[in-house]
């Protein structure tokens, strides 16, 4: 049976899940890495289209909203004597020189870039990161912005290459870590139970009975909706799934055997 189908029958058949206790390693492993690639989904969509939608409205407000301005000596030089504020794509860009907003002020806002007196900041769901001017040490006019924006834009294809691909790593060392530990549960079940499985068949189980909790959070992110309580019930469907398919192995003759 190939992973995609073993992918769609650990959805919701525990007895077929006690049956991949048989097969090598290798292709549970590559298995895990395809959960992993699934969880890492949602997130590459949504931080694509909000970079693309960022970076677009970015050369627009530069463009076409803001009056002329220049950063010197650590401060914003503007020529005019107001805050400017510009909704785009979701994204609020905010050119202050007044000292009217400041870094609270800016994270109000959920997703927004702010070239405030002193600093800029940059906010996406509700975090906020500021960078001083003077500790940047820079010398900027709205034009070189603009440049900047540009090649910005003619990169993103690499940046989200290279994010994608760091997203996918630190997915799959989060997922091998939970189905390792799942698998302990896993081995306290199965003393529980006495069934006569060794550590390396509990934790094949493991990694097929994580499938349920993965697609379910799969789909939810896809949709960006928060689940109330999702690390306990993502930890509660692996352990439930997990104990229904080592109640389907048939229990040893033996219980002195259980290892």
């Amino acid at each position: 049976m190939n992973v995609f189908k073993q992918l769609f029958i650990s959805i919701y058949s525990p007895k077929a899940i006690s049956t991949f206790r048989f097969q090598g390693i290798g292709k549970s492993i590559l298995f895990v890495f395809i959960l992993s690639l699934l969880s890492t989904i949602p997130s590459w969509f949504h931080l694509t289209n909000e970079l693309k939608e960022a970076s677009k409205g970015v050369n627009q407000t530069l463009t076409e909203d803001f009056p002329s301005f220049s950063i010197e000596d650590g401060k914003l030089i503007t020529d005019t004597n107001h805050p400017v504020e510009i909704n785009r794509n979701e994204f609020t860009f905010i050119l202050d020189g007044t000292g009217t907003y400041g870094v609270e002020e800016i994270e109000e806002k959920n997703n927004a870039i702010g070239i405030l007196e002193d600093q800029f900041v940059f906010v996406t769901n509700g975090q906020a990161q500021a960078y001083e001017y003077s500790l940047l040490n820079i010398s900027l006019t709205k034009e070189d912005l603009v440049d900047l924006s540009k090649q910005f834009n003619q990169l993103l294809p690499i940046i989200m290459t290279v994010l994608i691909i760091l997203m996918f790593l630190f997915s799959a060392f989060v997922k091998f870590i939970e189905v390792t530990i799942l698998a302990l549960f896993g081995k306290a079940i199965n003393n529980s139970l006495q069934r006569n499985l060794n550590f390396s068949k509990i934790w094949i189980i493991s990694a097929y009975a994580s499938t349920l909790a993965t697609f379910f959070f799969f789909i939810m992110d896809l949709l960006q909706v928060i689940v109330p309580g999702g690390f306990l019930l993502n930890w509660f469907v692996h352990i439930f799934v997990l104990y229904l398919t080592l109640k389907e192995i048939p229990q040893t003759k033996n219980p002195l055997k259980v290892s």
